[in-house]
């Protein structure tokens, strides 16, 4: 699974960024300008954004269903799940790690789909 994981991954960033190249070699020839810097920052910007937003968005699906973590007075990592919540919380693990990514793989593939590279 990592080894296909990995091979994705390899395929989606050199994609991500020959968009960002060709969208600022469109602007070059629509405006006469270079923005390169603003297309190339504003990608990562958002990357940063997205990374933020996805580990938050874990911790509150996780949460939600009852997996609770904290620390001790020593610092230790305490895991508190009640027999009750195991089920959902297994659940939520499985979907986060398989369902979750399918979907947002699938609305990704769309939009690509969307936005051709003709060159």
């Amino acid at each position: 699974v990592v080894i296909l994981t990995s091979i994705g991954i390899g395929l989606y960033s050199p994609l991500l960024w020959s968009m960002y190249a060709k969208k600022e070699n469109k602007n070059k020839e629509k405006n006469g300008t270079s923005s390169t810097g603003l297309i190339f920052s504003s990608g990562t910007m958002s990357q940063k954004f997205g990374s933020a937003i996805s580990g938050a968005l874990v911790a509150l699906l996780l949460g939600v269903v009852g997996f609770v973590s904290g620390t001790n007075a020593e610092g230790e990592t305490v895991v508190t799940i009640a027999e009750a919540d195991m089920p959902a919380v297994k659940n939520m693990i499985w979907m986060l790690f398989s369902l979750f990514p399918a979907i947002i793989a699938g609305l990704m593939m769309l939009l690509v789909k969307l936005y051709p590279i003709k060159k």
